[in-house]
């Protein structure tokens, strides 16, 4: 969790425009965006559900995929 909190608050000191946790225990990943320079949870994305980056327009990924659980 240290970890975790020097990053964010580095991240966000720096303008770090996304910011995505990765919690492959829960299969869940977290996205931050900064706004006003502070950052705002933007949404917890679950193995059921695809992130489209706001930073970077064309990239979309399914969660699913992020942990190996997509079909072949």
């Amino acid at each position: 969790m240290k970890d975790f909190n020097e990053k964010f608050n580095l991240y966000q000191k720096y303008g770090v425009q996304e910011y995505w946790i990765v919690d492959p225990g829960n299969r869940t990943v977290h996205v931050y965006t900064l706004e006003n320079g502070v950052y705002q949870v933007r949404n917890l994305f679950t193995e059921l559900d695809h992130i489209q980056s706001i930073v970077f327009h064309d990239l979309q990924i399914p969660v699913s995929k992020m942990f190996g659980l997509e079909q072949q």
